[in-house]
Parts: structure tokens; sequence; C-alpha cells
């Protein structure tokens, strides 16, 4: 506990650290800052690469070709001081594309790790659940893809404050694969090791506010805000975000608390994952 205390706090800093390093770099006048004209009729886009260090918290429901047909359900959370050793790749980009009141933006998350420790909650045999002794040792691997796409128009606006209404589509794919051991289920699966996969595909229809909140009269010191709720055919989405930012004459550096959640209430396989944590972006404007 000690160490993962110590570890969130080492991440915290580094981030605090880059930010006041970019806030040392000169600043240009108010009027001059890219986004001050953001609303003037004309076309701007922005591009955000951050860095986003979520816990992950991720609740599974698999079935497999081994002879049980209930399947495994299995919970995993895993911190950046967990999987930061195992990540295999991660990526994460946003961009707006706005003309006056509407705009056009997109958020896309890819995160990919291996052997995160796991727990097989219960074991579910023809019958229903199957008591059974999981050994120590289950162990998950994840890829997820999480794209967010959608148009907005900016319902109000009174100085360097603006907020949008938005509607459009998110697409997640997650892929998961779990090897775990058991010790015997009471004469019906003899103790071996066991492997499982499964994966999710959806895309669900999402709408939300958005917006950013002016801080300082130079409007440079701003909030910005994000909140979207969505459904599939099985499942429900939201996302919120609450972010600090500060604007330079290249673009803005925000640092933010994040939350994605996925809940899923049909039978058979499932993945529902919940990020939450804080991420750092700079959006450079052209």
């Amino acid at each position: 506990m000690k160490r993962r205390q110590g570890f969130r706090k080492h991440v915290a800093g580094a981030m605090l650290g880059v930010l006041g390093l970019v806030a040392m770099t000169p600043a240009a006048a108010a009027e001059n800052l890219p986004a001050a004209n953001r609303f003037d009729g004309q076309w701007h886009f922005s591009v955000t690469p951050y860095a986003w260090l979520p816990t992950i918290y991720t609740n599974a429901s698999l079935t497999g070709p081994f002879g049980i047909s209930g399947g495994v359900d299995t919970a995993m959370h895993s911190t950046p001081s967990d999987y930061l050793k195992d990540l295999s790749f991660a990526f994460f980009i946003a961009g707006e594309a706005r003309k006056g009141d509407w705009s056009l933006f997109t958020d896309y998350i890819y995160m990919k790790f291996k052997a995160q420790d796991t727990s097989v909650r219960t074991v579910r045999g023809p019958a229903g659940r199957v008591s059974t002794a999981v050994d120590q040792g289950s162990t998950m691997d994840l890829k997820s893809n999480v794209w967010t796409l959608a148009g907005s128009y900016t319902a109000w606006r009174r100085g360097a404050s603006y907020l949008d209404v938005f509607a459009g589509t998110r697409y997640l794919y997650m892929n998961t694969s779990l090897d775990w051991s058991v010790s015997g289920v009471a004469g019906l699966l003899p103790g071996r090791q066991r492997a499982i996969s499964t994966s999710v595909n959806k895309w669900d229809a999402i709408g939300g506010i958005k917006g950013e909140i002016g801080l300082s009269d130079d409007g440079r010191l701003f909030m910005p805000y994000y909140l979207d709720i969505g459904s599939g055919s099985s499942n429900t989405t939201w996302q919120a975000a609450v972010a600090l930012g500060y604007r330079y004459g290249w673009g803005d550096v925000t640092l933010a608390l994040r939350n994605l959640s996925y809940d899923f209430s049909n039978g058979g396989d499932s993945i529902e994952p919940r990020f939450t944590g804080f991420s750092l972006g700079a959006t450079v404007h052209f």
C-alpha cells in the first residue's frame, strides 16, 4: 500500500512539475492567443496529445469451450504502479475542428498491457454457480480501443466562458485473456491451469455538454469541463472530466481528472471497464 501511495505521489509531482516548467515559458499578449478568436466565423483546428494514468477497474464474464456452460466471473483492479511495468503500448489523442458556433471533435484511447493480477470470483456450471478453490496467480491481459466522435453547437457564451451541447457516437473494442487455475471443483473439474479470452465490440449513441469557464480576466486561466451519457443495444456508458488549464501563445496545457465507464445488462460474455485518473495534455491550435 505504501509503495502504491508513493508511486501516485511521484506521478502527481511529475505532472505538476511539467505544468510548472511550461508555465515558465514566455507568454504572448492575450489578444494574440489562438483560442481567443475561435468564434470569429473562420475555421480553427486543434490537436491534443495527452498522457492518462487511470486506475482501471474491469469486471468480466467469460464463457469458453472447456465444458463449463456458465463460464467465469472475474474482476481486476489495476493502478498505474501495477500496469506500467507490463504496458506494451498506450496512445491518447484528441482533436477539434470549429467554425463559429459549430464544431466537430474526436478522442481516441488505446492501451495494451499484460499479466495483471486478477481474481476469479465464481465459476458457473450447467446448474449455476460452482464452488471452487481458485489458486493464487490468476492474471489478465487487456487491450482496449475507445473512439469518440461528435458534433457540437455553442448554446451559450459570455466572455471567455462557453457551453456546447453535442451528439455523436463512441466505439469500444476490448479484448481480455484470462489465465487461471483451480484445485478442483467437487469432482467436476480436475485441478489444472486454464486460459480463456473474450472481446467486446460496441457502438453507442452519446449526447452531452462540454465547454470552458474563464478564471482570469486575460483569458489565460480556464477550467474545461465535459460530460456525456450514452447507450447501445445492451449497455450504457458515461464519461466526465474537469480540468485546470493555462493558455499560451502556442496553445494550452491542461491537467484533468477524468472517468470513463461502461455497464452491460446482457448475459453471456461481457467486459465492464471503468477508467478513473489524472491526465496531462498539451493542445496546439492552428
